[in-house]
């Protein structure tokens, strides 16, 4: 795994506003972002990247970053710099990762088997928009009584969506990818079974056993400043993905991204990321993913042969 400096300016830390056309011209490849809110995020010079708050209020992952930046994960996240106040709303300036690659292949998984906080499913309401949307996705879903009730809770839901793609088995899903020189693939939230998985990682790597095992070693580093960091242990980690990027140069790279549902636990508390959730026990699986994704990477065996194309499973939805 090569190691990177981070090479920023101190105009592109002092813009006041996203960047303009003349600093982002300099940048070695164009903007590009897989998932998340659209424009959510703006790139702000050559090296830094801009994304917005999307709840005003809502500092959850400012607090997180500078936290992170003290503790001993802090070089399995971007740089982060500073909290941006501009035309009425909030954005945190953080590392641009892309600046370390030439046109880099992307993948972005959201990792841990539950994607949902506590907060959102404690509501018992049975809700009929919920049994349609279950329907819609998947006909043979509902047991019997969700029949006849016509309605489920938000946790069934929720749950359901999870079962549906890897999440729920394997503790991490595919959101999107883009390999260079094609366009992004983001409809791979159905990707589920181990067949589905490898298929489309030995796509991502083009068959690279170099890259294979450089993603091996970084994900296993990870995995052990994860398990050392008082922050990451002592906080439920929920919707938080890991951004892996290569390109033709050798340059490799994965980094934990995303903290805006990143939850302090009671003081004293911590998790082991790896046992099942029950509500209350706060348990969110990120280890668990991580784990599945180490020994998936170490067994993965592509074809040089096979110039696979990736298979997206049909009835995709963006919930």
């Amino acid at each position: 795994m090569k190691r990177f400096k981070t090479r920023h300016s101190q105009t592109a830390l002092d813009l006041s506003a996203p960047a303009s056309d003349a600093l982002v011209k300099n940048r070695k490849n164009a903007w590009i972002q897989l998932a998340g809110h659209p424009g959510a995020f703006a790139p702000a010079g050559p090296s830094t990247i801009w994304k917005r708050r999307i709840n005003f209020k809502d500092s959850t992952e400012t607090r997180a970053y500078e936290m992170l930046m003290k503790d001993s994960a802090h070089d399995i996240v971007p740089e982060f710099f500073r909290e941006v106040e501009y035309n009425g709303e909030y954005f945190i300036e953080i590392e641009d990762l892309l600046q370390h690659f030439i046109n880099p292949n992307i993948m972005d998984i959201k990792i841990g088997k539950r994607t949902f906080m506590e907060s959102e499913v404690k509501n018992p309401v049975l809700r009929k928009d919920l049994y349609e949307k279950m329907v819609k996705l998947c006909p043979g879903a509902p047991a019997p009584e969700e029949r006849e009730q016509q309605a489920i809770t938000k946790l069934r839901y929720m749950q359901f969506r999870e079962e549906e793609s890897s999440t729920a088995e394997y503790g991490f899903r595919i959101e999107a990818l883009r390999v260079s020189g094609e366009s992004p693939t983001t409809n791979l939230k159905k990707v589920k079974t181990m067949a589905q998985i490898e298929n489309v990682l030995c796509k991502f790597i083009k068959n690279q056993d170099s890259v294979r095992w450089k993603f091996h070693s970084r994900l296993k580093q990870i995995k052990e400043k994860f398990e050392s960091s008082s922050f990451l242990m002592s906080h439920q980690i929920i919707g938080s993905s890991i951004l892996f990027m290569f390109d033709e140069m050798g340059n490799t790279g994965a980094w934990m991204i995303d903290f805006s549902k990143t939850v302090p636990l009671p003081q004293g508390k911590t998790l082991t990321h790896r046992d099942d959730w029950a509500l209350g026990n706060g348990e969110d699986g990120y280890l668990y993913g991580v784990d599945s994704l180490i020994k998936i990477f170490e067994n993965l065996e592509c074809s040089k042969s096979d110039s696979r194309n990736i298979h997206a499973p049909n009835n995709q939805d963006d919930g």
